[in-house]
């Protein structure tokens, strides 16, 4: 066979075998397994084409020839018609499974030190790696500029390429900006300033009847504060146990000392209290009586009740014991932890809950008349968490001193979905998981978080001021 009759051959050949590769590259719709299917079934009938002209084929320059061909078409007939499939697994894979390797303690939101970007994944695909701000984190994240007295956030992007088949992936880094540092002697100076002791129920330091709400054991700043009690015999060190003086022995006087301690400094800070002598049984019951309240749940009163309560007292502030019944156990239970509201659209009902007090030989009663509202729809829900919705502040923080993270509700009582904004997200996130208190010296922030409460179609936006200290 003439060389221009092969070279006719095998340009028709591969003409059919474009042409086939051609019809199922533009039917979009097919499935990947059923083009490859094709593909093959296409590239079968050209492999056995040749091996055809190959018995009629003598010239031992042409058969080699045809050989050859016949090889190549059978790798491809192995391997698939398109190949760069395989390839786009490969990188696809190796994006999703592309990790950054972080040093000591450090984490995607705290970044002190140069981090470890691979330059391959695990199926061979090459890695590239782009800094979105080289001055700070350089682009093979082994170089590190922190900032001073702020955090900035980095944008690194992976480019993934195997083969022909390319991908890619960002991740976000917070580079931590280095704060100057409180002194031990002005840490402690701040922590004993802000410190107090947290008292039980509606106790001062005037009026001592009930075990201390909160004693802090650290100060705001990170001190190290440590209690002792000048008579440990009536309120105990860690101020959870005490023990009134009997009726006629007068009061008692107490001197609680806060040790403050960071490294080498330390100071001292003094709270005396006076805790109540006992009373005798008529006058305990008359003033465990006027101090009795009932503690209802979320924004509830004695005029809407939606939940269960949060306490129905056992004992009064001065000793006496306290029982509970409940005129209507079906609606609320005598001891409030169980509720039967009515259905939407029916009326109120009404519970008489009576507290029997007694001490001794002395005994009175105290009667709480509630409402009982009947179950919410969408609106209404939506309204009662907003109305109930609160943020949870840690240790002695509050909405003027924030120090530490913050608690943001996600989900409401009654079921409304609650999405918060953060007006400065660089001091607090969104979330309030993280906290990024400002400098030294450069005064605290105002923040304001927003929560957008929904709850199916309906919706409803409340604001919250906070004030983060500065370090």
């Amino acid at each position: 066979m003439k060389k221009w009759a092969i070279a006719l051959l095998v340009l028709s050949l591969f003409a059919f075998s474009s042409t086939a590769a051609f019809a199922q590259g533009s039917n979009s719709g097919r499935s990947t397994s059923a083009k490859l299917k094709s593909q093959q079934a296409s590239c079968n009938v050209t492999v056995i084409m040749l091996n055809q002209v190959l018995q009629k084929t003598k010239s031992e320059q042409t058969k080699a020839l045809l050989k050859n061909l016949i090889a190549q078409f059978k790798a491809q007939c192995v391997s698939g018609a398109n190949p760069n499939d395989q390839s786009i697994k490969k990188v696809t894979d190796d994006k999703n499974a592309l990790a950054i390797q972080f040093l000591g303690g450090d984490s995607a939101i705290n970044v002190t030190l140069p981090i470890i970007l691979p330059s391959k994944g695990k199926n061979g695909s090459s890695v590239k790696w782009t800094s979105s701000n080289p001055q700070i984190l350089s682009n093979d994240g082994l170089t590190i500029h922190r900032p001073s007295q702020s955090d900035v956030a980095v944008d690194l992007t992976a480019s993934l390429k195997f083969n022909n088949a390319t991908a890619s992936r960002t991740f976000r880094v917070v580079v931590k900006g280095v704060y100057p540092q409180l002194s031990d002697s002005e840490r402690v100076a701040k922590d004993k300033a802000a410190l107090a002791i947290g008292f039980g129920g509606s106790d001062n330091a005037g009026s001592v009847t009930q075990p201390f709400k909160s004693l802090p054991s650290k100060g705001a700043n990170g001190s190290a504060i440590k209690w002792t009690s000048s008579a440990p015999n009536i309120i105990s060190n860690d101020g959870r146990s005490v023990n009134r003086p009997g009726n006629g022995s007068g009061d008692a006087y107490v001197v609680f000392t806060a040790i403050i301690q960071s490294g080498s400094s330390t100071d001292i800070k003094i709270f005396p209290v006076t805790v109540k002598q006992q009373m005798p049984d008529p006058q305990r019951v008359a003033a465990d009586k006027a101090a009795l309240a009932i503690d209802f749940g979320g924004s509830d009163s004695t005029g809407r009740v939606t939940r269960p309560v949060d306490g129905l007292p056992s004992r009064g502030v001065n000793g006496s014991k306290i029982t509970w019944t409940s005129s209507t156990p079906g609606v609320l239970s005598s001891d409030g932890k169980t509720i039967h509201r009515p259905a939407y659209g029916s009326g109120d009902a009404f519970v008489v809950m009576t507290a029997i007090i007694n001490s001794g030989s002395a005994t009175d009663v105290k009667v709480f008349v509630l409402t009982v509202k009947p179950e919410f729809n969408n609106q209404e829900k939506a309204a009662a968490d907003k109305a109930d919705l609160a943020i949870s502040y840690k240790g002695s923080d509050n909405a003027s001193s924030v120090t530490q993270p913050l608690g943001l509700p996600s989900k409401g009582y009654y079921g409304s979905t609650i999405v918060w904004y953060s007006s400065n997200s660089a001091v607090i996130s969104n979330n309030g998981a993280t906290l990024h208190r400002p400098a030294h010296g450069k005064g605290d922030a105002a923040v304001t978080l927003t929560a957008v409460i929904s709850n199916n179609g309906y919706g409803d936006v409340r604001t919250f001021n906070v004030t983060v200290k500065q370090q």
